[in-house]
C-alpha cells in the first residue's frame, strides 16, 4: 500500500553574516542574536523587534555547527526515501554561497553542501557494508535561472557562445523536471566535487559596489538516489535532494549597477518577488483552497515541490547585521517568517514497479511448476485410462464366454462405474489445468491464479454518469466473471481547442474487487496501463492478503493535451485483477 501522506512543516534558520570594516555607519550593529532561536532588530528611535525560528547562527557560528543543524536531517529524511530541499535567500554579499558552498579545499570552511555530499557517500556505503543485497544509485544535475531563462550549468560551453535555453516540463503524475538537462552517474564524493566545481564555475556572476563576486542567476543542484534490494521483503526507495543558491535580493542605490548588470537585477528582483508572493499565499491558513500561480516566474515553477508539495524543505536566511543594511534584514526576516507557516504533503517514494517485477516473477516460477505437475498427472491418467480399457475389453470377452450371465453383468457394471469416474476426474483436471490450478489426489484444489481486466476508452471516461460502478473483469479465455472492478471516477477541465484537438484531465480511484475466486484468495493487487502515443505506463496498487473482497484504493491523475478525437474510440485505460494462492 502506498505510504499516507503527512504534514512537514518548513524548517527556517537563520545566519547573521560577521561585521565587514566599511566605515562608522556601516560599523554600527543593528541586528544580533538573543539565543539559539531568536534574532533582535534594533532601528533607530524604536523598540527592538524580535523574530523565532528553528535556528538562529551567530557570526562566530563555525560551518560545521551549521551543516549538523540542517544538512545532517536533510541526508537522515533522504535516506528514509523523502523528497528534501535546502535554499538559502538573502540580500547580496550577506553569506548564502558562503553557508551554502564555501571553500570545498578547506575542511573548517566547507559549506553544507560538501559536507551532505561527502556523508552522503559514506553512508551508502556503511549501508551497502551491511546488506550485500543492496544497491545505491547517485545522479547528479545542476542548473540556473538566468535573465527568466534556464540552462545546464554541467554543459559543454564554448567561450563568447550562449548556452542553449532549456524547457520546463511536466511529467505523467505533474512532477515538474527540465528537459534536456544533462544527468551525471556519480560513483563517489572526488567525482561529485568536480560537477560541483564546474558548475560554480559557469554560473553568471559580475562585480558590484555590495558584492565582488555577485551571483547573477539562480543556482539548483539536484541529486537522485535511489536503494534497490533484491529481496521482495524491503521497499525499494528513491528520492531527489534539491540545493538551491539563490541569487541575492538588490537595492540599485546600494550596488549602482547599470547596464547588463541592471538589466539582471530586475529580472533577480522580479523572481524573488514572484517566490515571496507564492510563500505568502502558502503561509495563509485562512485561504488554503486558494488558487496559487507557480507560473508567473521559472524559480517559482522550478520550486513548486518545495512549497505545498511532496518535499521536506529546509530554507536558510542570510543578513547583514548593520544599520546600513536593515531595510534589507527586516525584509529577509519577514520573508523567512512566512516560510515558517508552510506545510508541506510528504510521502516516502517507494519504487513499486520494481517491487511488482518481482512478485511476478516468483509468481510465474510458481505457476510453471504446477501446470507441470498437471502435465504430468494427466500423462498418468491417459496411461491409467489405457489400462482400464483393456481391462474393460478382456473382461467384455470373457463374459460373453461365461456360463454366469448375471455374474458378467454385475462385474461390467462395476467396471463402467469405475471407468466414468476416472474420466470425470480427469476432466476436472484438465479444466483446472487450462485455469492455472493445481487438484490434489483427493479431489480438492490445492491453489490457483486468476487474472481479469476490462479496457476503457476515452470515450466511454467521458460518458461515464456515475462516480462509482462496476465493471466485469474479461478473463484470458474471454469469459466474463462475477467479479466486479469497482471504479471512482472524476472528470474536469475538458477543453477543445478546435473542431478536432481537445484536452482532458480526470482522476482515476480504483476502489477495489468483488467476489474473487476463494481458491485464488491469498493474495492480490491490481494494475493500470495507460495506452498513449504507442507508449505504455503502468502503475499498481500494493498487494492486499486473504479477501476476497480486497480494497485497493488506487488513485492517479491523467492529463490528455491536444489530442486527435479519433483516439476518442482507441484503448486508453487497461485495468487489470491479479489473485493467486500458493
Amino acid at each position: 500500500m502506498a505510504d499516507a501522506k503527512e504534514g512537514s512543516r518548513v524548517q527556517v534558520s537563520v545566519r547573521i553574516r560577521p561585521l565587514l570594516k566599511q566605515g562608522k555607519q556601516a560599523d554600527k550593529v543593528a541586528t544580533s542574536e538573543l539565543d539559539d532561536s531568536t534574532i533582535s532588530v534594533a532601528e533607530d528611535k524604536r523598540s527592538p523587534k524580535t523574530y523565532v525560528f528553528d535556528n538562529v547562527f551567530g557570526s562566530s557560528t563555525p560551518q560545521s555547527d551549521v551543516y549538523e543543524k540542517i544538512g545532517r536531517p536533510m541526508l537522515e529524511e533522504a535516506y528514509k526515501g523523502f523528497n528534501v530541499c535546502l535554499f538559502a535567500y538573502g540580500q547580496t554579499g550577506s553569506g548564502k554561497t558562503h553557508s551554502l558552498i564555501g571553500d570545498i579545499y578547506d575542511e573548517d570552511k566547507k559549506g553544507i553542501t560538501p559536507r551532505f555530499i561527502q556523508d552522503l557517500f559514506d553512508e551508502a556505503q556503511r549501508r551497502v557494508d551491511e546488506d550485500p543485497e543492496l544497491t545505491i544509485k547517485v545522479s547528479f544535475t545542476m542548473i540556473e535561472v538566468y535573465m527568466e531563462k534556464v540552462h545546464d550549468l554541467l554543459a559543454p560551453r564554448q567561450k563568447g557562445v550562449e548556452s542553449e535555453s532549456l524547457e520546463i516540463h511536466e511529467d505523467s503524475n505533474r512532477r515538474v523536471y527540465v528537459k534536456g538537462a544533462s544527468v551525471h552517474h556519480v560513483l563517489g564524493y572526488e567525482r561529485a566535487m568536480q560537477l560541483l566545481k564546474k558548475g560554480n564555475a559557469s554560473r553568471q556572476t559580475a562585480e558590484t559596489k555590495m558584492n565582488e563576486t555577485s551571483s547573477r542567476s539562480h543556482a539548483i543542484m539536484q541529486i537522485s538516489m535511489s536503494q534497490e534490494f533484491e529481496s521482495i521483503d524491503k521497499k525499494d526507495l528513491e528520492c531527489t535532494i534539491s540545493l538551491v543558491d539563490l541569487a541575492g535580493s538588490e537595492r540599485q542605490s546600494k550596488t549602482e549597477s547599470s547596464g547588463q548588470s541592471f538589466e539582471e537585477a530586475k529580472k533577480i528582483n522580479h523572481s524573488l518577488l514572484m517566490l515571496g508572493r507564492a510563500l505568502n499565499s502558502f503561509s495563509d491558513r485562512k485561504n488554503q483552497d486558494a488558487f496559487i500561480s507557480l507560473r508567473e516566474s521559472k524559480l517559482t515553477r522550478l520550486l513548486s515541490e518545495s512549497f505545498g508539495g511532496n518535499s521536506k524543505t529546509w530554507m536558510l536566511a542570510t543578513v547583514s547585521p548593520t544599520l546600513y543594511n536593515i531595510t534589507e534584514t527586516i525584509s529577509t526576516l519577514d520573508y523567512a517568517s512566512n516560510a515558517l507557516a508552510i506545510t508541506n504533503k510528504v510521502k516516502v517514494n517507494s519504487a513499486y514497479r520494481s517491487m511488482e517485477l518481482k512478485e511476478l516473477k516468483i509468481l510465474v516460477g510458481l505457476l510453471e511448476k504446477r501446470l507441470e505437475a498437471v502435465g504430468r498427472a494427466r500423462d498418468k491418467k491417459s496411461v491409467e485410462l489405457a489400462d482400464l480399457e483393456e481391462e474393460y475389453n478382456v473382461l467384455k470377452l470373457a463374459a460373453d464366454s461365461t456360463e454366469s450371465q448375471e455374474q458378467t453383468r454385475l462385474h461390467l457394471l462395476d467396471l463402467c462405474n469405475r471407468i466414468k469416474e476416472e474420466n470425470a476426474l480427469l476432466e476436472k483436471r484438465v479444466a483446472a489445468a487450462e485455469e492455472g490450478v493445481l487438484w490434489s489426489l483427493d479431489n480438492e484444489k490445492c491453489g490457483g491464479f486468476f487474472k481479469g481486466r476490462h479496457q476503457l476508452t476515452l470515450a466511454a471516461i467521458m460518458e461515464q454518469k456515475d462516480s462509482v460502478f462496476s465493471l466485469p473483469l474479461i478473463t484470458d479465455t474471454g469469459l466474463v466473471t462475477k467479479t466486479s472492478l469497482r471504479l471512482k471516477l472524476t472528470i474536469h477541465d475538458v477543453r477543445c481547442e478546435n473542431v478536432s484537438l481537445f484536452s482532458l484531465s480526470f482522476s482515476l480511484h480504483i476502489v477495489g474487487a468483488a467476489n474473487i475466486p476463494q481458491q485464488c484468495s491469498t493474495r492480490s493487487f491490481c494494475s493500470v496501463t495507460v495506452v498513449s502515443d504507442g507508449e505504455q505506463r503502468r502503475f499498481s496498487s500494493g498487494t492486499v492478503e486473504e479477501n476476497q473482497c480486497p480494497e485497493y484504493n488506487l488513485v492517479r491523475e491523467f492529463q490528455v493535451d491536444n489530442a486527435d478525437s479519433k483516439i476518442l474510440s482507441e484503448p486508453f485505460l487497461l485495468c487489470e485483477v491479479f489473485a493467486f494462492s500458493y
